[in-house]
């Protein structure tokens, strides 16, 4: 790698350490809401939201460094590992939240 150029493995990793992060505090939520604990529900998919949109963050930022560098060839299988595992992550964090809601909401009936 050449100096003064990213390379994407550390930023990856980086959208995979935060998209794991979101997957396990939302599994973690529904566990609490088919419990339950809306409380806990609460704050674990409170969390899983703050993690995805880290990962997003992470993902965004890398993006946009290869972009400034016209490196936007210099894709890996890490990097595309990584977009897969944060895109099903975000689907199941945003299905999550609406099993969330729809648990609550059978209490009430």
């Amino acid at each position: 790698m050449r100096e003064g150029k990213i390379g994407t493995e550390m930023e990856s990793m980086k959208i995979i350490l935060h998209a794991g992060n979101a997957k396990s505090d939302s599994y973690e939520a529904l566990q609490a809401v088919k419990l339950g604990n809306f409380h806990i529900f609460e704050e674990k998919y409170q969390s899983a939201k703050d993690e995805i949109k880290l990962a997003h963050k992470a993902h965004a930022e890398m993006l946009r460094k290869l972009s400034a560098e016209e490196r936007m060839n210099d894709i890996d299988l890490l990097l595309v590992h990584a977009e897969g595992h944060l895109t099903s992550t975000a689907i199941a964090v945003d299905m999550i939240g609406e099993f969330g809601e729809l648990y609550k909401w059978k209490e009430t009936i």
